[in-house]
């Protein structure tokens, strides 16, 4: 894909061996210097006000009740943490050159707002392959981005077994 060999590139991250095929995908797609990879901080799941990946107040946790001292200090330790397990996981030489980052958000709109921000021309990312029911109940990150991008988004179908 010529037409990309000099586009920033984001793959968003979330340690799943769809995302990592995805960072392959995007490597062939344009040059190591081209591709950001971030990993999004879902503020609900790190203060624990549901446990589904969802962006409501749940499970009887009232924000005008919650201490939010020390949220800036608790955001930055793992954004921190999750750059470090990048680094991690993309050591191997064959990903030298690719950047690495990490946001507190709800996934869809921190990668549609990192990838705006940041310059980027292409977003590359897993389906998960959800269909149906379970689909419609979980709620799309893909579709999401899709519909808030600024810029095109190659999604990558997954199959289920």
């Amino acid at each position: 894909m010529e037409l990309f060999a000099n586009t920033k590139t984001l793959v968003p991250i979330d340690f799943s061996e769809h995302s990592v095929d995805a960072v392959a995908t995007a490597i062939q797609i344009t040059s190591n210097e081209n591709v950001y990879l971030v990993h999004v901080v879902d503020p609900a799941q790190l203060y624990g006000f549901d446990d589904n990946g969802g962006y409501e107040l749940g499970g009887g946790l009232d924000a005008t009740h919650f201490n939010w001292e020390g949220a800036p200090e608790k955001e930055q330790q793992h954004k921190d943490a999750a750059i470090a397990t990048l680094r991690r996981e993309f050591a191997d030489p064959k990903y030298h050159g690719v950047h690495f980052d990490a946001v507190v958000d709800e996934p869809a709109i921190g990668i549609t707002e990192y990838a705006s921000t940041n310059g980027i021309g292409l977003i590359v990312l897993p389906s998960h392959g959800r269909t149906g029911v379970e689909r419609r109940i979980i709620g799309s990150v893909a579709e999401r981005v899709i519909r808030l991008a600024h810029c095109p988004v190659l999604v990558l179908r997954n199959h289920v077994s």
